[in-house]
């Protein structure tokens, strides 16, 4: 058996229950599987591996691993010409150099002393990352340079995104009540619609005024919402729009995934100009569930550099315009 905590591969004892430590793994673990050899094969959520296991003297060898898991929403942080990118993987929440692709890992989802649940999607601005979960219904506030966990928030329905509002509130848009939800006070317990009736509200980000922009995935919109609640449509009939930031110089660029492309839009003129197409984005969902699990995340960086997770293959890309 795998305990997924702890990391270790156990044998235990049919008769007297009795469990010995075959071999100390990383946590995270997921399941195993005999062959015919009485070789052990062992899976590991937050690495995207498999070892082998000798069962006589534990000793472990890499099959394969990856360096992401299974990537979803990303932001972006620009800190003296170097562009960080903070990654919502699922089994880990990591951190990617925009330069040279090295990827840390703050966190992973079942190590001892981590709080993390299911991260799918983050925003990223100033000291802080914002991760939430539609799985777990959570969001989770984190210091983005010491990694600490500042608040985690439960309950709720399905969160896609979140963002820090100017008055300190975090506003989540909640895909299971078609809504966009402030969430202030102590732990966030005071929890107020901004505004309802939205059809699949996925990306979120703030503009310049205290309004903010969101992907409706399911109507194929981008729309801006005011602190007030008004709704001003600003682009329709996308195919499935997901990831969204915002450029420097204040365009819009948003995960259109149902055509596998990604789109920059003028907030003021709704123009839409393809960035990059034929893109390895959109895994597609479970029968009889969302149309796209894992939402395809999309940053920018101080110099205008794009960045987005593939989901497909289990990467983050990066895109120069010229």
């Amino acid at each position: 058996m795998v305990d997924t905590a702890l990391g270790q591969l156990v044998r235990v004892d049919p008769k007297t229950g009795a469990k010995k430590m075959v071999a100390q793994l990383k946590p995270s673990l997921d399941n195993l599987a005999i062959d015919d050899k009485d070789r052990i094969f062992v899976s590991n959520m937050a690495d995207n591996g498999i070892q082998e296991v000798d069962a006589e003297t534990g000793a472990a060898k890499q099959v394969i691993s990856g360096k992401l898991a299974l990537p979803g929403g990303i932001g972006v942080v620009s800190d003296g010409g170097k562009d960080t990118i903070y990654v919502a993987d699922v089994f880990a929440y990591r951190t990617v150099d925009g330069a040279t692709g090295e990827v840390s890992e703050p966190a992973r989802m079942h190590a001892a002393g981590v709080t993390l649940e299911y991260p799918m999607s983050a925003t990223a601005k100033g000291d802080e990352v914002i991760l939430s979960s539609w799985f777990t219904g959570t969001v989770q506030v984190i210091d983005r340079k010491t990694g600490a966990t500042r608040e985690m928030m439960h309950d709720f329905k399905a969160p896609h995104d979140a963002v820090r509002l100017a008055d300190g509130s975090i506003l989540v848009s909640e895909l299971g009540s078609k809504s966009l939800v402030r969430a202030s006070g102590e732990h966030g317990k005071d929890r107020n619609v901004l505004i309802g009736g939205l059809e699949g509200p996925v990306g979120l980000v703030g503009g310049a005024k205290g309004d903010v922009y969101v992907t409706e995935a399911f109507a194929g919109q981008l729309s801006r919402i005011g602190s007030n609640g008004e709704k001003t449509v600003i682009a329709k009939d996308l195919k499935m729009p997901e990831g969204i930031a915002l450029t420097p110089d204040g365009k819009l660029i948003v995960a259109e995934v149902g055509a596998k492309r990604i789109v920059e839009i003028d907030p003021q003129t709704g123009k839409l100009t393809e960035i990059a197409g034929n893109l390895p984005i959109g895994l597609a969902g479970a029968p009889g569930g969302l149309p796209s699990n894992i939402p395809t995340g999309v940053g920018v960086g101080a110099s205008g550099t794009i960045y987005f997770s593939s989901d497909i293959e289990n990467a983050i890309y990066k895109v120069v315009r010229k």
